[in-house]
């Protein structure tokens, strides 16, 4: 017997389903990664498909299934709109998305990594959405236990010093005598600002100035990062580097 519920959840990503269905998957503050269906979304006069919108904050009803959840009505809460209308918006959510997806389980309740979700989604929407996605994307990975070392070598333990290198497959940085083929460089302007994205209040990050090489840098350290971390490529890079090539 279907029970129902309510919950709050962000929509992160949505694929039709039949002739008039959809599918999609959820970030609830509840329950986590929901994968629901919602019947007869895709049909002119239903009341769900324009509410269905990937990166929608929406309140929900919904009730339980033999296979997937179903969705029986939906209000938005929070629509952003202007990720929805600009494609490097657009572009970076998805990355933050594919993220997420990629680094928990569905149905594992995480209430923290729901509250960050919201907050990185605005500010793509209202900042730069290339650093507020980098911000996002590094405080995500610290959610889910994948905090970079780089206080000392992530190989022998002893106080790193600056320039060195940073390994993906340690987990952060190395020392020289540590060095690895496969390591990158790592310098103090890297250091310093990964300590200022990991202190940012996302719900009030300020004010700064980066460099574009210090930017660069922490963008390829970030993807390297997730890519090993998560064992494989992220489609959403690829779009990016399309958007950025435009």
């Amino acid at each position: 017997m279907a029970v129902e519920y309510q919950t709050e959840a962000i929509l992160l990503a949505a694929r039709d389903w039949s002739d008039a269905d959809r599918v999609v998957t959820l970030f609830s503050r509840e329950y986590g990664i929901v994968t629901a269906m919602a019947y007869g979304a895709r049909k002119p006069k239903s009341k769900l498909g324009g509410s269905l919108q990937p990166f929608s904050h929406l309140s929900l009803a919904m009730a339980t299934g033999k296979g997937m959840d179903a969705i029986k009505q939906c209000e938005v809460q929070t629509s952003f709109r202007k990720i929805k209308e600009d494609l490097t918006r657009l572009a970076y959510a998805n990355f933050i998305a594919e993220l997420t997806t990629g680094l928990w389980p569905e149905r594992q309740s995480e209430p923290e990594v729901f509250d960050s979700l919201l907050s990185v989604l605005n500010l793509i929407a209202i900042r730069n959405p290339r650093i507020a996605a980098l911000t996002g994307a590094w405080h995500l990975m610290v959610l889910a236990g994948f905090q970079p070392e780089y206080e000392r070598c992530a190989r022998c333990g002893r106080e790193l010093k600056l320039p060195a290198h940073f390994s993906f497959l340690d987990g952060g940085g190395i020392c020289s005598e540590c060095s690895l083929p496969s390591a990158v460089e790592f310098e103090q302007s890297d250091k310093d600002f990964l300590d200022k994205l990991f202190a940012i209040d996302l719900n009030a990050p300020g004010q700064f100035v980066v460099s574009a090489k210090t930017l660069a840098s922490a963008e390829r350290l970030l993807y390297g990062f997730v890519r090993y971390q998560l064992e494989r490529p992220l489609k959403s890079l690829d779009f990016i580097n399309r958007i950025n090539a435009l």
